[in-house]
């Protein structure tokens, strides 16, 4: 009577395989984490550049509602003030100054 041998799995050859398997595993896992983090870095980034334009945008809001909300007095010396200042007009009478010495 024959003996039935058992095959073994893990053999020189098996082990060999096994161990190139689990190490293009290993390297893939690397890489693709490496890559996440990366990704992660730049989106938290992307979001911190919004939550400061969000934090600007809410800082004009609330400075248009406070001219919104001003009285006919308030009001009317807001609109002398962006007159003077942005469009450079002067009451009637008065006499404007510049300085070209750029100072």
């Amino acid at each position: 009577m024959k003996k039935k041998r058992k095959k073994k799995f893990l053999t020189k050859g098996n082990l060999a395989v096994i161990s190139v398997i689990l190490a293009v595993f290993t390297l893939y896992a690397v890489i693709t984490l490496v890559d996440q983090q990366m990704k992660i870095a730049e989106k938290k980034e992307e979001l911190g550049k919004i939550q400061d334009e969000i934090f600007l945008q809410e800082v004009k809001n609330d400075e248009l509602n406070d001219i919104y909300n001003l009285d006919d007095e308030e009001n009317n010396a807001y609109i002398e003030r962006v007159a003077r200042e942005e469009f450079d007009y002067s009451k009637k009478g008065e006499r404007v100054f510049i300085n070209i010495a750029g100072e």
